[in-house]
C-alpha cells in the first residue's frame, strides 16, 4: 500500500475520496519522502535482515534488494496518515482514521524480514517530519 508500486494507487484512492488538492500535496510529499529516504539508504548502506527468516506465505524479503535504513514504506505511511489528519474536515477521532496503518506497516516490514525495527522507526520519523512540513505549508489549501 505504501511501497513503490502501491503508493500511486494509494494517492489516487485518497484523491478520489478527498479531492484533487490533497492528492497533489500527497504526491509532492511522497516524492519528497523518496528524495530523503533513497539517498539515506545508500549513504548508510545497512544490510537487510538475513533472507533465512522463518517461512512466510508472502516472500516479501525476496522482492527488496536495496539497503534497509531507513524504511521508505514506513516513511510513506506516516506521511500519509499525518497529512490526512491535518487536512481532514473533522476535529475529532475521525481525523486519525489512517493512523493505525503506520504501526501496522512498520510491523509488517519487520515481520516479513524486509527491515530491522530501527529502520521502521527512523522511516516513520522522516515521514512524520515531511507530513508536518507539507501540512504546515499546504494544509489549508489541501483541506477537504
Amino acid at each position: 500500500m505504501f511501497g513503490s508500486y502501491g503508493m500511486p494507487a494509494t494517492i489516487l484512492a485518497l484523491s478520489l475520496a478527498t479531492g484533487w488538492r490533497l492528492g497533489a500535496v500527497l504526491a509532492m510529499a511522497s516524492v519528497t519522502t523518496l528524495a530523503i529516504t533513497g539517498p539515506l539508504k545508500h549513504y548508510f548502506g545497512r544490510a537487510r535482515p538475513s533472507a533465512a527468516t522463518p517461512p512466510r506465505a508472502l516472500k516479501l524479503r525476496s522482492l527488496v534488494n536495496n539497503p534497509a535504513f531507513p524504511s521508505g514504506d514506513s516513511a510513506q505511511a506516516a506521511m500519509v496518515a499525518l497529512l490526512f489528519a491535518m487536512t481532514a474536515p473533522w476535529q475529532d477521532w475521525r481525523a486519525w482514521l489512517l493512523a493505525p496503518l503506520v504501526p501496522l506497516c512498520m510491523f509488517s516490514r519487520v515481520y516479513y524480514g524486509a527491515h530491522w525495527v530501527g529502520d521502521t522507526i527512523a522511516g516513520a520519523a522522516i515521514g512524520a517530519a515531511v507530513g508536518l512540513a507539507y501540512g504546515h505549508w499546504f494544509g489549508h489549501w489541501a483541506a477537504w
